[in-house]
């Protein structure tokens, strides 16, 4: 296997990282997860969009190669180096403070990783949710980003395992629903679009961004803000997105949804023309 070291190509073993790497030692960094398909990175300037956010909040000085064409051109070197002969192919991005100093660091430099592999399909229905009754989510400078938080990500997808799910609806601080362990969710009741507000401490999910403006092409009204349980329960159907789709939720608990609604079947008929 080959990976991208601050933009150069090299062979897996060749790579690799020192003790006092920053990532490791303070999580000072984050990735973000895209989607190569059919010969393209899916939505590539609203990640990059992204990414130069976070760097910005972790006061990290931009990478000028992360323009779009060039990560194209990176990424397309790179799956071809693995050899990759898949429709879709998963690259993830990672991006850290040089090595230098404890807790206040000594440098505003990055370094950044780039890996592929293939994009593993899903089911496309998830069958059994539930809620996770653990760590809550929280609002910050850097829930819009993946990484600084992840370990309470990690800590209910062991519960989501434990109890045999297909996957857990995270709370906030005040028990709102905020988002799925890799995805963020929707619902609809009366043909309305509904999904928590980012200040539930959500990821600002780049696939939700896409359903918010495939809605608005479609004069479908969005609602979004602090909602409870019970609002969720009395929706008519449920969905999640993140960058590899949509995938409507059969059961939250004892309670079942339409799974073939057409207005989440309009919404991804768009987002993925």
């Amino acid at each position: 296997m080959f990976v991208s070291y601050n933009f150069r190509i090299i062979a897996e073993h060749d790579f690799g990282l020192s003790y006092a790497n920053r990532g490791f030692q303070y999580n000072d960094g984050f990735f973000e997860t895209l989607i190569w398909h059919q010969g393209k990175i899916r939505f590539l300037d609203d990640h990059l969009d992204r990414i130069k956010r976070a760097m910005q909040v972790l006061s990290l000085t931009q990478l000028p190669q992360l323009t779009a064409s060039f990560l194209q051109t990176e990424a397309n070197a790179l799956i071809r180096q693995n050899t990759l002969d898949t429709e879709s192919i998963r690259i993830k991005i990672n991006i850290w403070r040089e090595s230098g100093g404890l807790f206040t660091p000594e440098s505003e430099e990055a370094e950044i990783l780039i890996t592929v592999a293939p994009q593993q399909p899903f089911p496309a229905v998830i069958g059994q949710a539930d809620f996770y009754t653990g760590l809550p989510n929280r609002f910050t400078p850097f829930s819009f980003f993946k990484g600084p938080y992840a370990l309470h990500y990690v800590q209910a997808s062991l519960a989501k395992k434990k109890a045999g799910l297909d996957e857990l609806i995270l709370l906030d601080e005040q028990k709102n629903i905020s988002e799925c362990l890799v995805s963020n969710i929707f619902w609809i009741k009366n043909n309305q679009v509904f999904t928590p507000s980012l200040e539930s401490g959500c990821i600002a999910g780049i696939m939700r961004l896409n359903v918010l403006r495939a809605c608005q092409m479609l004069k479908i009204e969005v609602w979004e803000g602090f909602y409870t349980k019970s609002d969720l329960y009395a929706a008519e159907a449920v969905f999640t997105s993140n960058v590899t789709g949509l995938r409507p939720i059969l059961y939250i608990g004892q309670k079942q949804f339409a799974t073939n609604h057409p207005l989440v079947m309009q919404i991804e008929q768009l987002v993925l023309a």
